[in-house]
């Protein structure tokens, strides 16, 4: 593998095994090289090289195992096919995880116990277990095109109860991102076919905060402002919902926030919309939508 190949893969294997937190104790320095270097084989991207087309035990069918109860009548997968690869992946990253701490996946098995519900696009390039830095278990999560919380969704409002009245989270977080393509969308005019029906949810938003956003001129700001107030106002949603009225009412303390994602720099920004009570909620329904764009350079 070339050298900046390996430079590329060195910090996705890292980041999904070593900073996850889940290290009881560091290994021999030339231990963990050997790792390394063997999960650099596994991952690359040279389709052609010996190592990737082996899997660790020399088995070429035990990196595309078979369910033996919903086993389907085509046939197995072979090693080109983009399914095997995806495979040999995620048996090499299980074995990374087992070789730094054994049980890991035997105490995930035996429940989950989250503390942030993170509602967020579906965007891939918006990894909310990667750019939080926290591990399998620890975030319970809603995605959408443009994370639209809408109170008709019985979808989102089905994962939103589940995580506040079974899971107890203790924050829930609304991620939007700048470039979002679903918000951008939004903004036009042109039609999408289905998709045109959720998008509705934003243009509504749009339609509310038009004068704060025709007042910008910049037409990649004016998609970073939608982005924000489209992030409110999910938030909003959420608030309102009857679910999160009735958490408080029972003393549950639970938390929401609008945050920002920029995939330009790999960055979280905090919006100013934080509530946790009634009466925060009914302080933000009374901000006018004018003073919601009065800090935004023009």
């Amino acid at each position: 593998m070339s050298s900046h190949k390996a430079a590329a893969v060195v910090p996705i294997i890292t980041s999904q095994v070593e900073r996850l937190a889940i290290i009881d104790a560091p290994k021999e320095a030339h231990q963990h090289q050997h790792h390394i270097h063997r999960l650099i084989r596994k991952y690359s991207s040279e389709k052609d090289s010996d190592e990737d087309n082996l899997s660790d035990d020399g088995n070429d069918d035990a990196c595309c195992p078979r369910s033996p109860v919903t086993c389907g009548p085509s046939p197995a997968v072979e090693k080109g096919h983009g399914l095997s690869r995806l495979l040999r992946n995620n048996k090499a990253w299980s074995k990374a995880i087992r070789e730094r701490q054994p049980d890991f996946f035997e105490k995930c098995s035996q429940g989950q116990q989250p503390k942030v519900f993170w509602i967020g696009c579906s965007d891939s390039r918006v990894p909310e277990n990667e750019l939080l830095q926290l591990a399998p278990g620890e975030v319970f999560t809603h995605r959408n095109i443009a994370n639209v919380v809408v109170s008709t969704d019985l979808n989102c409002l089905s994962v939103l109860q589940y995580a506040i009245d079974v899971l107890k989270v203790e924050h829930v977080v609304v991620c939007g991102h700048y470039g979002c393509g679903g918000v951008a969308a939004a903004l036009g005019d042109h039609s999408y076919g289905l998709i045109d029906h959720w998008l509705g949810n934003i243009k509504e938003v749009k339609q509310q905060h038009r004068e704060g956003l025709d007042s910008i001129q910049d037409t990649e700001e004016k998609c970073r402002a939608l982005v924000e107030i489209n992030a409110r106002n999910s938030v909003l949603t959420v608030a309102k919902s009857p679910i999160m009225r009735a958490a408080w009412e029972r003393g549950q303390e639970v938390e929401i926030s609008g945050v920002v994602y920029d995939i330009k720099t790999g960055l979280l920004s905090e919006l100013g919309y934080h509530v946790k009570s009634e009466k925060d909620l009914n302080a933000h329904l009374k901000v006018e939508s004018k003073d919601l764009f009065a800090n935004r350079a023009q």
